[in-house]
């Protein structure tokens, strides 16, 4: 399991999808509920990139990062951290 901390730079494959949701995501309980919020906004990368996370939180599969200068979010699955070529 990777360990994320706020303030990360995490590199993202090409062909993930980013999304804005119109609440919330945190309040969301997934134990709780099988829908969560909608999202408002998607990016497709059609290169890989890199992300700035914003927060991390163990009780959702999301994490919010920053895009182009804007909070979006991204499914924890589809990122690893940073790491510079040497």
């Amino acid at each position: 399991m990777i360990h994320l901390k706020t303030g990360d730079l995490l590199y993202v494959p090409a062909d993930i999808t980013l999304m804005e949701f119109d609440e919330n995501i945190d309040s969301i309980d997934p134990e709780v509920t099988y829908v969560g919020p909608s999202p408002v906004k998607y990016h497709n990368l059609e290169k890989p990139t890199n992300v700035l996370l914003l927060a991390t939180s163990s009780n959702t599969d999301w994490l919010p990062v920053l895009y182009n200068g804007e909070k979006m979010y991204i499914n924890k699955n589809d990122v690893l951290p940073y790491q510079e070529e040497r």
